[in-house]
């Protein structure tokens, strides 16, 4: 399956090989957004960014 690994940079969510989730605590967000590194997809307090497949800026394994 997938190895999940806790964000090691004092935000709540976890790391996959495909990108991370992350959980907020109070700011709402919806959406969809292209970066540098991620597509982002926002709903309500999650959100899941999805690593690019050649991303402007490498990731690098700050997670796992």
């Amino acid at each position: 399956m997938f190895k999940r690994t806790k964000l090691t940079d004092g935000t709540t969510g976890y790391r996959y090989s495909w990108g991370l989730t992350r959980k907020r605590a109070a700011k709402k967000r919806y959406g969809m957004k292209t970066g540098n590194t991620f597509f982002a997809v926002h709903a309500g307090l999650r959100s899941v960014y999805i690593e690019r497949k050649s991303p402007v800026k490498m990731l690098w394994n700050f997670a796992g």
